[in-house]
């Protein structure tokens, strides 16, 4: 087995432990999504710059049109702050634009600039063409059934706030020293 690879015969079938499952389809979850983002991060991204979030937004909001920052992170499932350093530098490369509800005057409502909305056009394809493949080797039913377990998970998991004991073992985050980077840490000489 070469470096980096999993003896994958551990993880698989018969010899995962119950108390092992459920870790081993987190990971398997993330390594997707890593896989399935990894065309962005090669083609799209240091030409378009745009970092992953900002696709996330620009996406969902040439679908939903025009909506409120709080409503496109809960659609994507990104932290507020995360959306909102987002939509100001998508604002500022001039695809995105705000404007007031006319009923309700705290609420910005945004939508994409027509630049915003050429450059979604531009990338429809290559997310259609990635998701295309990505679900080929699926049948329509294994399609369908896979969507919908990733709904129930989703819909889990927006139940709780992130920073609940459901999602996190306080006892043992309390008692783990904080870690500090080599980088964040002062190198004095003796």
């Amino acid at each position: 087995m070469g470096r980096g690879e999993v003896n994958m015969s551990k993880v698989d079938g018969d010899h995962v432990s119950p108390r092992l499952a459920h870790p081993v389809v987190l990971f398997r979850l993330l390594k997707l999504s890593n896989l399935l983002t990894r065309p962005f991060f090669a083609h799209f991204s240091d030409r378009y710059d745009l970092s992953l979030n900002d696709l996330r937004i620009l996406m969902m909001l040439a679908t939903m049109r025009e909506a409120a920052a709080h409503e496109i992170g809960e659609a994507v499932g990104i932290h507020p702050m995360n959306v909102s350093r987002s939509v100001a530098i998508l604002r500022r490369q001039g695809r995105l634009e705000e404007r007031r509800d006319p009923v309700n005057r705290r609420r910005k409502i945004l939508s994409l600039t027509e630049e915003g909305r050429a450059l979604s056009s531009k990338l429809t394809p290559h997310v259609r063409k990635i998701s295309e493949f990505a679900f080929s080797s699926m049948s329509r039913a294994e399609e369908e059934s896979f969507g919908k377990l990733l709904e129930v998970l989703a819909a889990k998991l927006e139940t709780v706030d992130p920073s609940s004991p459901l999602l996190i073992d306080s006892e043992r985050l309390d008692a783990a020293p904080p870690f500090h980077s080599h980088r964040s840490r002062s190198h004095k000489a003796d």
